[in-house]
C-alpha cells in the first residue's frame, strides 16, 4: 500500500534541493558527467546526473545502484541502440528533480510548494519530484522515495563542495566519474575520480528452457511472409485499484511487413516484463500460422528477446532500421484509447 509522505518531510526535500540549486551545479557539469555517491557496496552506488547545462530544462536525477546505472546508459546510448524516446524514458527507473514551468506540475504538486511558503515565479523556477518506473507513468515520490532522495541530496550537497573546494578536475570524457565516498574503516567521506562500473547497455537474453516447446517450434510448418516486431511504451496514464499509481501499458506488437497487418497488440500490465509478453505472443503465431521466412527488428534488445525463438523455428532474425507494418501512426491508435 502506497504510504504518502507528510508535509515536513516534504519540507525537508524541498529545502535539500534549494540547497542545491543555490550551487548551481549545471554550470560545472554536463548530463553526462555521473557524480557517484557511495556509501556501502559498489553495486549500491547512488549515480547522479545533472540536468541544465546549455538547455534551459535544470534538474537532478537519481540513479539508484548498478541496475539505475545501467537505466541511464540504455538513455546516454538510445540512439546507438535505435531505442525510441517513449520506450527509453519509459523504461527508466529514477528519481527525478526538475525546476520547470508553473503548468507542468500537478494540482496536488502545486498544493504542496503552497504549504511549504515557497513562491516561485518566471521560467524554470517551479521546484518539482517525479518517480520514474517502468510499467508506470512518471508520478509524485512516495514517503520511502521522499526520504531516500533526502538523504541523497544531503550528501550531494556535500559532494559538491568538496569538489569545489579541492578543486577537483574530473576527465569525464575518459569514462570516468566523481566519485564521492565514505571510508568503511575511518567512516570518513572523500571524493576522488573513479573510472565508471561499466559504459554500455547491458541487455540480457531471453533463454527458452521449454524443450517441448522448442519441439513444436522446430517442426512447425513453414511459409514464406515476413513479420515484424516492437515493443513501445503508449506514454499513456492509465488508472487501476490494483496499483498505487497510473500504469503505462506497453504494447507488443506483431505486422506483417507489405501488407501492414497487425497480427498481434498485446498490452502489458504494470508488473510484466514486454520483452517476456513479446516471447510469448510470437511461439503462438508460429504454431497457429506457421514459421516466418523472417523476423524483423529494430533493436538489439528486442532482438535478444526473440532470439531463441527465432532459431528454434529455424526462422531469419533480422535488425532493421525501421518496419514498415509497425510505426507511429499505428501506435498512435492504441494511445488514442486511453
Amino acid at each position: 500500500m502506497r504510504e504518502e509522505a507528510s508535509l515536513k518531510e516534504w519540507g525537508s526535500l524541498y529545502e535539500a534541493a534549494t540547497k542545491l540549486k543555490e550551487k548551481q551545479p549545471w554550470e560545472k557539469f554536463w548530463d553526462m558527467d555521473l557524480i557517484g555517491i557511495q556509501e556501502g557496496e559498489k553495486e549500491d552506488t547512488v549515480f547522479f546526473s545533472i540536468l541544465g547545462r546549455g538547455d534551459s530544462c535544470y534538474g537532478i536525477v537519481a540513479y539508484e545502484g548498478y541496475s539505475g546505472l545501467n537505466d541511464f546508459m540504455m538513455l546516454a546510448t538510445a540512439d546507438t541502440l535505435n531505442l525510441s524516446t517513449e520506450y527509453t524514458m519509459f523504461s527508466q527507473d529514477n528519481l527525478t528533480c526538475y525546476w520547470g514551468n508553473r503548468e507542468e506540475l500537478t494540482a496536488k504538486q502545486r498544493e504542496t510548494i503552497k504549504q511549504l511558503g515557497y513562491k516561485y515565479r518566471g521560467k524554470n523556477q517551479w521546484l518539482y519530484f517525479l518517480s520514474y518506473a517502468a510499467g508506470y507513468f512518471p508520478y509524485n515520490l512516495d514517503r520511502p522515495q521522499v526520504l531516500r532522495m533526502t538523504e541523497y541530496f544531503a550528501k550531494l550537497l556535500e559532494a559538491l563542495e568538496y569538489y569545489e573546494s579541492s578543486q577537483m578536475t574530473v576527465n569525464f570524457s575518459a569514462a570516468n566519474m566523481f566519485l564521492y565516498k565514505k571510508d568503511q574503516e575511518t567512516g570518513q567521506w572523500k571524493g576522488s575520480e573513479a573510472p565508471l562500473p561499466f559504459t554500455s547497455y547491458r541487455y540480457e537474453k531471453l533463454t527458452v528452457t521449454n524443450q517441448e516447446l522448442e519441439k513444436e517450434l522446430n517442426s512447425a510448418s513453414k511459409n514464406e511472409i515476413i513479420l515484424e516486431a516492437d515493443m513501445q511504451y503508449l506514454g499513456a496514464s492509465v488508472q487501476d485499484k490494483k496499483y498505487d499509481r497510473p500504469g503505462n501499458p506497453c504494447i507488443c506488437i506483431v505486422g506483417e511487413a507489405g501488407s501492414g497487418l497487425i497480427m498481434s497488440a498485446e498490452l502489458t500490465e504494470p508488473e510484466e516484463d514486454p520483452g517476456i509478453k513479446l516471447a510469448q505472443v510470437l511461439p503462438s503465431m508460429i504454431l497457429t500460422h506457421g514459421a516466418p521466412r523472417e523476423v524483423h527488428v529494430t533493436n538489439v534488445i528486442t532482438a535478444a528477446v526473440l532470439e531463441d525463438i527465432c532459431a528454434m523455428s529455424n526462422t531469419e532474425l533480422k535488425v532493421v532500421s525501421s518496419l514498415e507494418s509497425i510505426d507511429e501512426s499505428i501506435i498512435s491508435r492504441f494511445r488514442g484509447g486511453f
